[in-house]
């Protein structure tokens, strides 16, 4: 599965399908002006476990990006904490 979305300015969801080498089969009549500066391109096997992979990863990208890190189970970045490295 090889798809782009891209949020139009009025509000509308343009889903793309793109070709192997990235470049869309049907493009949508859109210039580049109209689209939002917000893309999401998708390379996957099309298949029922790729597609609720894909589901699983956007839920925890919104939860991330609307409730912080703490809602998807990760810590918080905590200032000044170095890694300690082993040389």
């Amino acid at each position: 599965m090889h798809r782009r979305y891209t949020i139009h300015r009025d509000g509308d969801l343009l889903v793309e399908d793109l070709g192997p080498d990235g470049k869309p089969l049907e493009a949508e009549p859109v210039p580049a002006e109209e689209r939002l500066p917000v893309e999401i391109t998708i390379l996957s096997a099309d298949d029922t476990d790729s597609r609720a992979q894909l589901i699983d990863l956007l839920e925890m990208a919104l939860g991330l990006e609307t409730e912080g890190p703490e809602s998807v189970g990760l810590r918080k970045k905590e200032k000044g904490l170095k890694l300690n490295v082993m040389s």
